[in-house]
C-alpha cells in the first residue's frame, strides 16, 4: 500500500525532468550555444516523457518543457522588463502542449514494429509541431521567434528547403527525425526488436529525407544564377549607442557626434552608391528638428551626394490634435530631398506598444516605454537605384515575420534591409538569434538582405543565407558591403508564390489528426 504511491511519484518526477531535459536541448541548439546538432535529438525526452500517460499530464509536460527552453532562450528580456519576458515564455511554452499531446495519444505506446504505420505517425508529429509553430506565429499579433528550424542558420546546404515551405519545413524535417529516432530508441529499450536484426524503415525515411534535403540544397547553391549587373556600395552604420531609444538615459550628443564622425569616414569610400543609419539612430523627429536634419544634409554633402537611408521617429496630428508616433525609415537622394518614408508595420509587444492600455492601466508597469506607436500599414518601395531594382525596408524584428518579407519581394523589391537597434537586448545573445531568424528571410524570397544596427550583428546576407562581413557587436564603426539586386526576371520561388501553404497544411492535418485521436480515444473508453 506505500509502495505504489512513492513509485508513481518516482516516475512523474523522471517524466518532469525528460520533458525539463528536452528544454535545455532545444535551448542549447540556438545562440549563444550554437549546438546545432542538439535539435535533431532534443525532442526524444519530451517523447519518452509523454508516452503512455493520459492527455492532460502530457500537456503540462509539454508546457513544462516549453517554458524551460523558452525561458532560457528569451532570457535577453530582462533587460527591457522582467514581467513583460516571463509572460511572454510561458506564454510561447503553451503552443509545445499539441506535440506533447499528440505523443501520448498513440494507443500502442510507440511499440509497433510496423514501418509504414510509425513513418506515418511521425509524420503525423512533425505536422501538429509545424502546425503549432504556425498558430505561434500569427495568433494575436505573432511572434515567430526562434521555431526550431532556425536553430540550423548556419547548415547553409541544409536549410535551402526553406524556398518551397519556410521554416515551418526545416522544423517538420527535425521533428519527424526526432520522432523517428525516439520509435527506435523506445522498441529497443522495451525488448520489441530484441537481438535480430530488422530494418529500422522509420529511421530510414528520416535519414534519407535529410540527404534530399542537403542534395536539393548543394544543387540550389552550385547551380545559383550569375550576376547580371554590378553590385551596389552600401556604407552601414553602427554607433554602438548604449540604450538608444530610451531617451531619458541617451546623450544626444553623444549619438550626433558618433553618427557624424563614422558618416564622415565612410562617405569617402570611392563609388559609394548609399549610407544606411539604423532603426531610431537620431535622437529626435528628423522631419521636424533642424538640427538632425542639418546633419543628414551635411553628410551628403560630404559624400559628394551619396543617399541616404535614415532610421528615425516620426509623428503625425491628427485632426484633434492628438499626436501619432511612428517608427520610421526616411530615404533622402543625393539632393538631400525626402523622398519616400516607411512606417514600420509589425510593433513589439511591450517594447513598442502597450496592449489594452487604455483599459487596464497597471499593465503599463510591465514595459519601460511611456507611450505605444502606431503601425503602418503597408509595404514601401524604395526605387534606388532605379525603378526595376526597389528595395524594401524591415524594422527591427519586422525580419523575422516571414509574410512581410515576401509580400515586399511580390510588390517589387529586389533587395532587403533590415534597420534594427538591438541595444535594449543582450547583444551577445539576442542580437544573434536575430541574426539567425533573418537568415531566412533571404532564402524564402531568394533576395539579398544587409543589416544595420546600432549595436548587434551589422553584416550582409546573400540569398542563399550566408552571412558575410559582420561588425561585431558592442563596437562602433561602419563598413562597406556589396549588395547585387535581385533581377526582374527571377522566377518567384514556391514561398514567395505560395506564402505559407505548407504550414497552412500541417494546421489543418494537425487539428484534424487531434480531433480524430481524441474521438478515437472516446470510444474505446467508452
Amino acid at each position: 500500500m506505500i509502495s505504489a504511491p512513492k513509485f508513481q511519484i518516482s516516475d512523474f518526477k523522471l517524466r518532469i525532468a525528460g520533458a525539463a531535459f528536452s528544454g535545455m536541448l532545444l535551448f542549447f541548439s540556438f545562440p549563444p550555444f550554437h549546438f546545432a546538432f542538439c535539435g535533431w535529438f532534443a525532442l526524444i525526452p519530451l517523447m519518452f516523457a509523454c508516452t503512455g500517460v493520459p492527455a492532460r499530464r502530457a500537456a503540462w509536460l509539454g508546457w513544462i518543457s516549453g517554458a524551460v527552453f523558452f525561458i532560457s532562450t528569451l532570457y535577453w528580456l530582462r533587460n527591457v522588463t522582467i514581467p513583460g519576458g516571463l509572460f511572454l515564455a510561458l506564454y510561447c511554452a503553451l503552443y509545445l502542449i499539441p506535440f506533447a499531446v499528440f505523443i501520448s495519444l498513440r494507443c500502442d505506446n510507440w511499440r509497433s514494429a510496423s514501418g509504414i504505420k510509425n513513418i506515418l505517425w511521425s509524420a503525423g508529429a512533425a505536422a501538429v509541431w509545424a502546425a503549432a509553430e504556425y498558430a505561434r506565429a500569427i495568433f494575436a499579433t505573432g511572434f515567430p521567434w526562434n521555431m526550431l528550424g532556425v536553430s540550423q542558420y548556419l547548415q547553409t546546404p541544409l536549410i535551402q528547403i526553406a524556398e518551397l515551405g519556410g521554416v515551418y519545413l526545416i522544423s517538420a524535417l527535425m521533428v519527424f527525425t526526432n520522432v523517428s529516432s525516439g520509435v527506435t530508441v523506445l522498441q529497443y529499450a522495451a525488448g520489441i526488436r530484441g537481438k535480430k536484426y530488422r530494418m529500422h524503415t522509420e529511421l530510414m525515411a528520416a535519414l534519407i529525407l535529410v540527404a534530399a534535403a542537403w542534395s536539393f540544397g548543394f544543387h540550389r547553391m552550385i547551380n545559383r544564377p550569375a550576376p547580371v549587373r554590378e553590385p551596389l556600395h552600401v556604407a552601414l552604420i553602427q554607433p554602438n549607442i548604449p540604450e538608444v531609444g530610451n531617451w531619458d538615459l541617451a546623450d544626444p550628443e553623444l549619438i550626433y557626434e558618433r553618427l557624424e564622425t563614422l558618416t564622415s569616414f565612410a562617405v569617402i569610400t570611392p563609388n559609394l552608391d548609399l549610407v544606411i543609419w539604423p532603426e531610431t539612430a537620431l535622437p529626435d523627429f528628423v522631419r521636424f528638428s533642424p538640427r538632425s536634419a542639418d546633419l543628414v544634409k551635411k553628410m551628403i554633402n560630404a559624400g559628394g551626394g551619396v543617399p541616404m537611408l535614415v532610421g528615425s521617429m516620426d509623428v503625425r496630428y491628427t485632426k484633434t490634435n492628438e499626436p501619432q508616433f511612428y517608427n520610421a525609415s526616411f530615404f533622402f537622394t543625393g539632393a538631400g530631398k525626402l523622398q519616400s518614408v516607411y512606417y514600420k508595420q509589425h510593433l513589439v509587444l511591450f517594447g513598442e506598444y502597450i496592449p489594452f492600455e487604455n483599459y487596464i492601466p497597471f499593465i503599463a508597469a510591465l514595459t519601460p516605454i511611456e507611450s505605444s506607436f502606431r503601425p503602418g500599414r503597408e509595404t514601401v518601395l524604395f526605387p534606388f537605384p532605379d525603378a526595376e531594382h526597389c528595395f524594401s525596408v524591415l524594422i527591427c524584428f519586422e525580419d523575422v515575420l516571414p509574410y512581410l518579407s515576401w509580400r515586399a519581394v511580390k510588390s517589387g523589391a529586389a533587395w532587403l534591409i533590415n534597420q534594427t537597434n538591438d541595444s535594449w537586448f543582450d547583444p551577445d545573445s539576442g542580437s544573434v538569434q536575430h541574426l539567425a531568424n533573418s537568415v531566412f528571410r533571404c532564402i524564402e524570397t531568394r533576395r539579398p538582405m544587409l543589416r544595420c544596427t546600432n549595436t548587434g550583428m551589422t553584416c550582409a546576407l546573400s540569398p542563399y543565407g550566408e552571412i558575410s562581413r559582420t561588425l561585431a557587436a558592442r563596437t562602433e564603426g561602419f563598413q562597406v558591403v556589396s549588395v547585387t539586386p535581385a533581377p526582374p526576371e527571377l522566377p518567384a520561388t514556391f514561398y514567395v508564390r505560395h506564402g505559407d501553404l505548407f504550414a497552412q497544411a500541417c494546421l489543418l492535418t494537425g487539428v484534424a489528426l487531434l480531433i480524430g485521436l481524441f474521438i478515437q480515444r472516446k470510444k474505446s473508453n467508452a
